[in-house]
């Protein structure tokens, strides 16, 4: 698959995340989490349910806000700006809206409208939050719908998809907006274990061709193969980070020799 970086690219880090603290109620879901992400990179988010892993992924496009730290992509605080005071402050729902048409995210259950064909789930957003021209939008989009190996359905309902087929028109559908970096919440959970390879199979491409990618995943051994580096959660905290090499064969936290006895 070949992948077009979007312009207007900056230097330094994609991602960068600081002391970020999040919690719902009385119950902390994240301590002080610190992640960068360089461009290019794959980064993938294990450990144990109740990790926090989830929650990180979706405040790096402003699906939770946080309660402390800051978060930047691109350069730019993601959800919040300074003020003329120097005072931070919530962006308006249209900046935000404007933030998040360059973070693609892939959820655990598709979300593809259903009264929607599938070519026009993958365009739709392009010409309403981009507002690129809808002849362009729509030609672009039978492009990706092909190097997903779903050409044959663009003019059919998601209903009449398989599991596998649906996520990867998710996929398709984020890379639409031509985004500078893609979030996967665990995309093959909830499918079929004979479905899970193809989806894996076009995340391998995006890797390949150097999309930076950011994934929570319980599939160790497609980790093991993308990831240029495992951060491993447990309670709301990165207890490990490194590459895959390094964390599996020798952990260095107790905690993680827990999880991967049971995983791997």
């Amino acid at each position: 698959m070949t992948y077009t970086a979007p312009t207007g690219i900056l230097d330094g880090p994609i991602v960068s995340a600081r002391g970020v603290c999040k919690s719902f109620g009385d119950k902390q879901i994240l301590t002080e989490v610190d992640i960068e992400v360089e461009r290019g990179e794959v980064v993938v988010l294990v450990g144990p349910s109740g990790a926090g892993k989830t929650t990180m992924l979706r405040t790096l496009n402003r699906l939770e806000a946080i309660d402390r730290g800051e978060i930047r992509v691109n350069g730019e605080l993601i959800g919040q700006r300074v003020n003329q005071r120097g005072k931070l402050v919530e962006r308006s729902a249209r900046d935000l809206a404007r933030q998040r048409a360059d973070i693609g995210f892939v959820f655990q259950h598709f979300n593809l409208f259903p009264h929607m064909t599938v070519l026009e789930n993958v365009w739709h957003s392009v010409v309403e939050v981009k507002h690129e021209p809808k002849k362009e939008a729509v030609a672009y989009a039978r492009e990706l719908l092909a190097r997903v190996g779903l050409a044959e359905k663009a003019d059919v309902r998601p209903r009449s998809l398989s599991g596998g087929q649906q996520q990867r028109v998710a996929i398709a559908r984020a890379l639409a907006m031509r985004p500078a970096l893609m979030l996967f919440d665990e995309p093959t959970s909830a499918l079929d274990p004979e479905m899970v390879g193809e989806v894996l199979a076009v995340m391998r491409d995006l890797a390949e061709a150097g999309m930076t990618m950011i994934i929570v995943s319980h599939e160790m051994g497609f980790t093991r193969e993308v990831a240029d580096r495992v951060i491993v959660m447990d309670t709301g905290r990165i207890i490990e980070t490194g590459p895959p090499s390094q964390v599996f064969a020798a952990p260095t936290h107790e905690r993680t020799r827990q999880f991967l006895s049971k995983v791997l």
